[in-house]
């Protein structure tokens, strides 16, 4: 057993030395609109976008894999340079802007009053391999919509899942990239129809 153990010891040590270092890939999510906006004139006042939070594992910057229902995988090699969560505030804040909904959209932090406040929380996040010849990305989020008029905030459950053509890194993101701007086209639907009579 020892005689074993040494060997295997041995080889791992010989085949560990000798293999080149993977190169670490970080990436960017980009969700630009390319869509006409949705309202000519504001539908709303001022809007604060706070930052998303995200619970374990997705407040991680590596890919994260689900290669069954129990078995999810974080890749040493490929993530973001940038916390996803954080990529998203920017870009729910980016669209927000130019969706035409609202009169000004604020980040989290800002002195200036708004009226209006948007929370959310990143729930799933990751690249689905439990089928490895349909790979597919899934997004899902929850947005919380708030006025300083109303008791009860609204609340948006979003999702998205793309078919990727394979598990690789860089079809991830082309993946991820898509759900985002699913998702929030969705969120301004979601708000147009949370409009103010």
């Amino acid at each position: 057993m020892k005689i074993y153990l040494s060997v295997l010891l041995f080889c791992s040590l010989l085949f560990g030395c000798s293999a080149t270092p993977v190169k670490r890939q970080d990436f960017l999510l980009s969700a630009e609109r390319t869509e006409n906006k949705v309202a000519s004139a504001p539908s709303f006042g001022v809007l604060q976008v706070s930052d998303l939070r995200a619970s374990r594992p997705y407040n991680t910057q590596s890919l994260i894999y689900r290669e069954s229902a129990q078995r999810f995988v974080l890749d040493p090699h490929n993530g973001f340079l940038a916390p996803p969560a954080q990529q998203i505030s920017m870009q729910t804040r980016e669209r927000l802007s130019r969706s035409g909904l609202f009169s000004a959209v604020l980040p989290q932090g800002s002195t200036l009053a708004a009226p209006w406040k948007l929370e959310g929380e990143l729930i799933n996040f990751y690249i689905d391999v439990s089928t490895p010849a349909k790979p597919t990305i899934t997004l899902e989020i929850r947005y919380a919509l708030s006025n300083d008029n109303q008791a009860t905030p609204k609340v948006f459950l979003l999702s998205s899942s793309e078919a990727i053509v394979d598990a690789s890194p860089e079809q991830a993101v082309i993946g991820f990239n898509r759900a985002l701007n699913a998702i929030l086209l969705q969120l301004e639907a979601s708000l147009l129809g949370a409009k103010p009579q």
